[in-house]
């Protein structure tokens, strides 16, 4: 059976993030100094970002994603069983009104034949 882990983007959050940028710019007084070597700047490097200490977020967060799938599954379960349960109400529900059919069936014909003893009584027969 196929299956998504739906916790995924949850646990990702205890990995750090990391980010490449790049600055620059120049500064100065005047416009002629802003063209001058020793006014412009830049960097380039990356940068690491982790929380040290986010007062069990994090594992709140992936518990929550767990337990949100989980409910999803249990519901999907749920209305599965219930669409079986509703096929074979309905299956038994056929068998019985066979049978009913059969017993009804029989009872029309000793009524008929019941009828037709009378009918020949009330004729003079014997």
């Amino acid at each position: 059976m196929f299956s998504m882990d739906r916790t995924r983007p949850a646990r990702a959050a205890y990995y750090p993030s990391l980010v490449l940028s790049a600055t620059g710019g120049v500064e100065g007084d005047t416009i002629g100094n802003w063209f001058a070597w020793p006014s412009r700047f830049w960097a380039v490097g990356p940068t690491m970002l982790e929380t040290i200490f986010d007062g069990g977020r994090r594992r709140a967060t992936s518990e929550g994603a767990r337990a949100n799938y989980d409910a999803t599954v249990a519901n999907y379960r749920q209305t599965a069983l219930v669409a079986f349960q509703e096929v074979e109400d309905n299956l038994a529900a056929l068998r019985i009104l066979e049978y009913e059919d059969e017993r009804n069936e029989v009872d029309i014909l000793r009524r008929r034949m019941d009828a037709s003893v009378l009918l020949i009584k009330a004729l003079g027969g014997g």
